[in-house]
């Protein structure tokens, strides 16, 4: 049974990844690594709102750059990827169903990455297999 959840700004859990400040969903300027290499899902559709900044988002073959107020649907077993193109920092709602557990796919990169740490390829293609990610 579903539970009906408030978490109020500036609360809940939030995840260290690399440079990225305190939460998953946000990604600091170009010059950084920030974003997702092109993958697919494919048993999840992503959906991404852009809150803050401008993304852009590689999706099949089309790359689109998107300012606050876009949206994009990723449908299961589209490429894509998407990065921080601005000069400010950006803020992106990142959206799947079903879920499959998602929350914990960015916990793994917040550990794989804590103290400065690089992951090698295949740590990442190991944890990304666990939660229906490919990359391409």
């Amino acid at each position: 049974m579903s539970v009906p959840l408030y978490v109020p700004s500036g609360e809940g859990e939030f995840v260290n990844i690399r440079d990225t400040k305190r939460t998953y969903l946000k990604l600091t300027h170009q010059e950084s690594d920030g974003g997702a290499s092109p993958h697919i899902h494919a048993k999840s559709t992503e959906m991404f709102y852009v809150v803050k900044g401008e993304i852009e988002f590689t999706i099949g073959d089309k790359i689109v750059v998107g300012e606050p107020g876009a949206f994009a649907y990723v449908p299961k077993g589209a490429p894509h990827g998407f990065t921080n193109r601005g000069k400010e920092d950006a803020t992106l709602l990142i959206m799947f169903y079903p879920v499959f557990n998602r929350e914990d796919y960015f916990r793994g990169p917040g550990r794989l990455t804590a103290n400065g740490r690089n992951p090698s390829l295949e740590e990442l293609q190991e944890h990304m297999a666990k939660y229906d990610q490919v990359m391409v």
